[in-house]
């Protein structure tokens, strides 16, 4: 087993979004879907927006800017009431803020008027959990500035519960709620889009006390009961809801029999911690490979029958498998994860995020659909690489906007446009990645999210370019670094990183990069076979979603253009001796 992961499941994500939205949109509740949880992973954002969210909802800016490169222009609130300096990219990036004081309302608004923009304001309301939010006296002078301010825009107002102090929602204080709702409606003229009663501990509530909420609670921002299914009051699990979209993968790498009880006088821990040691004799103990530096692991709860978490250093998790089933060192082992434990595991850096239940939103494509001027349809070489499409059990379409079930293949002259063409074709719900196979990195500026974009073969790049390259941080792979360290790892590298946390990718082959599909061979870095390599490591990944060729100009050479057709037929399954399948 590689490094530990977390696997996130996004059809569960999906299925208890739908049912939030469900148990609240009849009675007119808005849901805003909190990611945070995820830090921002674009995957899950778009797993919650099929299910028909409002918006979303985070409280770091690093998270909201990373929803933003990914394409997601949906709204989004910001859910950490704003300092001063933070309002200009506040304003920038977000359409709704939570907010408590009249000086960051300045700056909101000082901000807003700069961007030539309205930025929509929720004030908050203290209701006990002594965390954010105004008295119910402060509330009105509070709403007057934000009134007088045209680049302001009062929203709502709102409240919290069950963060700071663990203060439980109410029916008495959602009606408290409701009413000064009434209030500031009325001395202000207004109609206010928000009254957000809270998070997840008002689906708790509803359920353990079997009431609805206020009519006038419109709006709730809901996290933890999506990732996690979970009851906020009790801990357990919400009737109907999924508790393991996310799970913790790790390894076992050491099963020994130890005794229970240290060997010793004993002191601190590495973190401060005294520890207290029951005697139950000898045990049998594994160690797994990840620590407090990767996870909170007193938030861990075993999937096995008969595990038990004992303690963790910084690097080690130390496990006792007395009870349980055979394990092996090299096994591995699955934790549920409570928010803490799933926050901190989503931060590390050390720990993978892996994707499943990705078929219900991006199914395999099944059928090919050509793109691309007519003349080309009608070459041989065309109806040639057609047919081996076929054989390849592809059914073939031809032009017109693709469907959920298609393998898109434009082919278009040069680079100009292609960003934009791909935008076209994207479905916010889907997270694509962009594998760009080119000797130059193109318009590299307009790519949609660079954590899911990879350069391969790279010859040439302006000053611009490798300074966007470096600055967004998107993986280059050049051709010195394919003869350093070979074509499978240079492959391997470039489609992990357009896969791990996407539903897919879109692949852009430029003519320039590899033999046969240019004017002069010697030039082009990639070999047939580098390049082949490439496309049958494309092909084995099963996640190839679009193609883009170009390159090879209005009126391609025939043999530029059956080269590059060699190279596709490859990425779709054709091997020396039969398809991939």
């Amino acid at each position: 087993m590689p490094a530990p992961a977390v696997v996130i499941d996004l059809d569960i994500i999906a299925a208890n979004t739908k049912r939030v939205v469900e148990r609240v949109g009849p009675f007119g509740t808005s849901v805003f879907g909190v990611v945070k949880g995820a830090c921002g992973s674009p995957a899950v954002a778009r797993a919650m927006l099929r299910a028909g969210l409002a918006g979303l909802a985070d409280s770091r800016l690093d998270n909201v800017q990373r929803l933003r490169n990914a394409g997601i222009t949906s709204p989004v609130m910001m859910l950490r009431i704003p300092s001063v300096t933070e309002a200009p990219e506040v304003v920038r990036l977000c359409d709704v803020s939570l907010n408590s004081e009249a000086s960051v309302l300045d700056a909101l608004a000082r901000a807003a008027e700069d961007e030539g923009k309205v930025h929509d304001v929720v004030l908050m309301l203290e209701m006990g959990d002594r965390r954010e939010g105004v008295s119910p006296e402060e509330l009105m002078p509070l709403a007057a500035t934000a009134m007088r301010e045209p680049s302001l825009r009062l929203a709502g107002i709102g409240a919290n519960f069950m963060c700071a102090s663990g203060v439980l929602p109410t029916i008495g204080k959602l009606e408290r709620l409701a009413r000064l709702a009434d209030e500031v409606e009325q001395r202000f003229g207004v109609a206010l889009d928000y009254v957000s009663g809270g998070n997840s501990s008002n689906l708790a509530l509803m359920e353990m006390e079997g009431v609805e909420l206020p009519s006038r609670i419109n709006n709730l921002r809901i996290g933890s009961a999506i990732l996690r299914g979970e009851n906020s009051i009790t801990g357990g699990t919400l009737a109907g809801y999924d508790d393991a979209a996310f799970t913790l993968e790790a390894e076992l790498v050491e099963i020994k029999t130890k005794h229970s009880l240290p060997d010793g006088e004993t002191g601190p821990d590495a973190f401060g911690n005294r520890l207290v040691f029951e005697d139950r004799g000898a045990r049998l103990r594994g160690i797994v490979n990840l620590g407090r530096a990767d996870i909170r692991p007193e938030g861990l709860r075993p999937r096995h029958r008969g595990v038990e978490v004992v303690t963790a250093s910084s690097d080690h998790l130390i496990v006792d498998i007395t009870e349980a089933k055979t394990f092996a060192v090299g096994d591995g082992m699955r934790f549920e994860m409570d928010y803490g434990a799933l926050l901190q595991s989503m931060l590390s850096p050390y720990i993978d995020k892996k994707l499943a239940g990705r078929e219900a939103i991006a199914p395999r494509p099944t059928a090919l659909r050509l793109i691309a001027p007519a003349a080309l349809h009608d070459r041989q070489e065309t109806r040639d690489f057609l047919a081996e499409a076929v054989e390849l059990g592809l059914e073939l379409r031809r032009d017109g906007a693709p469907e959920p079930a298609d393998l898109p293949l434009w082919i278009v002259p040069d680079r100009d446009g292609i960003h934009a063409l791909l935008a076209t074709a994207d479905d916010e719900a889907v997270e694509d990645g962009l594998l760009w196979v080119d000797s130059e990195p193109g318009d590299i500026g307009a790519a949609r999210d660079p954590e899911t974009t990879a350069l391969f073969g790279l010859r040439r790049a302006s000053r611009e370019q490798a300074r966007i390259i470096e600055q967004r941080g998107i993986l280059a792979l050049t051709m010195e670094d394919v003869d350093l360290i070979g074509i499978r790892e240079s492959a391997r590298k470039a489609i992990e990183r357009v896969t791990a946390t996407t539903d897919g990718f879109a692949l852009v082959l430029h003519g320039s990069v590899a033999r046969g599909m240019g004017e002069d061979p010697q030039e082009a870095g990639l070999s047939y076979r580098e390049c082949s390599a490439l496309m049958e490591r494309i092909s084995a990944s099963r996640e190839l979603r679009a193609i883009v060729l170009s390159g090879l100009g209005e009126d391609p050479v025939p043999l530029h253009l059956r080269a590059a057709f060699g190279y596709l037929i490859s990425a779709l399954g054709k091997r020396i001796l039969g398809s991939a399948e």
